[in-house]
């Protein structure tokens, strides 16, 4: 993406040298005018060098257009430009007789090369003014039929336009090339026809490649900004648990200081990847569990964790079951007995994670569902990495909050 533009240019550049090189091919053999020079049909490669070398040589003027090229590049080139330009016209004007160069160039440029260019200033025109101009008012509107009675009517105006420009054009002004248009009008319009349709479709498809990548690097930095909120939220709430131990001068602050470090360690380092395995991610919750477990009183509050199926060689995204299992705590530790259960479960490629947890008092004056953003986070985050792949379903019942979540992984 950062050389899109460069690379919008240089496809633009590659198309039109292809189609030249192409007609020019096509042309030089097959019409009288183009003054074929004698045994060079034979040589296609020698030809084919000839058409590059004239095409870049016509572009080297338009380098004034090009943003961010030094000046002293810009005027290099222009004196390249004119080197040989000015040696034609010292030939033209020398009363010996003129050279094989000069010959080669009269011959090979002027009646053939140059027909060429001439017959793409009209196609050329037409399809830039489809692409920036019809496609973006009509086509993306999808404004269909209106779509078509435009392109119909372009590829007519474009076939009389390069019709007359050779008839009526060329052939008045300078005689001497025999510049009269190889097809009829019926053929012109067939061939812009062909040329709107085709660039139309590879113009598509590149629009369509471009909103894919950019998409997709929006969904990275969506990403990176929700792992951003939940480290903060996480670090937070085990800092008010190390705290209140410390209150109580217990003698597990230290253990617990220890496995907070841990805890950090994994955030900021083993979530840097975009997938990790779902065993460490398991040991993550595991070891979060007892960490809980030092705070709660097991008279009040009862933690169950089960752990069911083959957890290894399988990748899941990290940060996305401790969230959730963070919230049990959060919401369901309280006055009031209850059992908060934690349980992940895989069969095959298939993830079922669950939790469940008594709804304190406290939480019983607030929705739910906007009691914090690890639910709204892990929801996002599965949309973006999961699509079509993941149900997520949790609500209250009876007094108790169940969460479940399937993915395939």
């Amino acid at each position: 993406m950062k050389y899109r533009k460069q690379l919008d240019v240089i496809m633009h550049l590659l198309f039109w040298m292809v189609s030249i090189c192409g007609w020019n091919i096509l042309f030089n053999p097959g019409v009288e005018t183009s003054g074929a020079i004698k045994g060079l049909q034979e040589y296609w490669p020698e030809l084919l060098l000839l058409n590059c070398i004239f095409y870049l040589y016509c572009l080297m003027p338009f380098i004034w257009l090009v943003r961010g090229a030094r000046k002293w590049l810009k005027i290099a080139v222009t004196i390249v430009f004119f080197i040989p330009a000015c040696y034609l016209v010292f030939e033209y004007l020398h009363p010996e007789e003129h050279r094989d160069d000069l010959s080669l160039f009269t011959d090979f440029f002027l009646s053939g090369f140059l027909y060429v260019l001439v017959f793409h200033l009209t196609i050329a025109a037409s399809v830039y003014y489809n692409l920036y101009v019809l496609v973006r008012k009509y086509l993306k509107d999808s404004k269909f039929l209106l779509y078509m009675i435009w392109i119909a009517c372009l590829a007519v105006l474009t076939a009389v336009t390069n019709y007359a420009l050779f008839n009526w054009g060329f052939d008045k002004v300078f005689p001497s090339l025999y510049f009269i248009s190889y097809f009829e009008i019926y053929e012109l319009f067939l061939v812009t026809g062909v040329y709107l349709v085709l660039t139309t479709v590879v113009f598509l498809v590149w629009q369509y490649a471009i909103l894919l990548i950019t998409n997709r690097d929006k969904a990275q930095n969506e990403l990176f900004a929700l792992k951003a909120q939940i480290n903060p939220h996480f670090l937070f709430n085990n800092l008010n648990t190390i705290y209140s131990m410390a209150v109580q001068n217990d003698e597990k602050t230290k253990d617990v200081i220890l496995q907070l470090s841990d805890f950090l360690r994994y955030i900021l380092y083993d979530t840097s990847s975009e997938y990790i395995p779902l065993e460490k991610e398991a040991e993550i919750i595991k070891t979060y569990v007892e960490l809980q477990k030092s705070r709660t009183d097991p008279s009040i509050t009862e933690v169950e964790l089960t752990l069911e199926g083959d957890l290894t060689h399988k990748m899941i995204a990290p940060l996305l079951l401790l969230p959730l299992a963070e919230n049990c705590f959060k919401h369901g530790s309280g006055k009031a007995k209850g059992t908060i259960q934690i349980g992940i479960s895989v069969k095959g490629n298939h993830l079922r994670f669950t939790t469940e947890n008594p709804v304190a008092l406290r939480e019983k004056s607030e929705p739910v569902e906007h009691g914090g953003i690890g639910i709204n986070n892990v929801e996002k985050r599965l949309n973006l990495l999961y699509r079509d792949r993941y149900s997520l379903l949790y609500g209250e019942k009876g007094g108790k909050f169940r969460v479940e979540m399937r993915i395939e992984i």
